[in-house]
């Protein structure tokens, strides 16, 4: 039972680190017409993002064998 629920998580986190990979791309390659200020802060925001699903990431990947 843990492995299942260990590979569930594992894959909603890998879900959303796609997500918010596919974000950050946008904004940084200007597909998303925004304001200067508002790409600034989507950027910074998408970037902690990432480092938070990481770091989630590498805590799941712990309890692997």
């Amino acid at each position: 039972m843990l492995k299942t629920i260990t590979k569930n998580m594992f894959d909603v986190v890998a879900g959303l680190m796609l997500f918010a990979a596919v974000i950050y791309l946008a904004v940084i390659t200007h597909i998303m017409p925004l304001p200067e200020n508002a790409s600034e802060r989507l950027g910074k925001i998408s970037i902690d993002v990432m480092d938070v699903l990481v770091a989630c990431f590498v805590w799941l990947t712990s309890f692997l064998p």
